[in-house]
């Protein structure tokens, strides 16, 4: 079973879960493809901060990831 864990950085979920990105990305955070994104922000950019910057409930990216197989922790949910 994937674990995906809230409070590591979004590059290090990537690391271990390259998918994770095509979910972001149809969760509407488009600039997670830019090139250098993950590179940059995606070192200190956790997906809560992210869906608190984006205005996209927390509760709607867990929902997708739990559909797409993870067990999601962490991230004070």
């Amino acid at each position: 079973m994937k674990e995906l864990d809230l409070n590591l950085s979004l590059y290090d979920l990537v690391q271990s879960y390259p998918e994770i990105l095509t979910i972001m990305f149809q969760l509407g955070f488009k600039e997670i493809k830019a090139p250098g994104m993950l590179q940059t922000a995606g070192r200190y950019m956790t997906i809560p901060k992210g869906a608190r910057l984006k205005k996209i409930p927390l509760e709607e990216i867990i929902a997708a990831f739990e559909e797409a197989g993870f067990t999601v922790k962490g991230g004070n949910i």
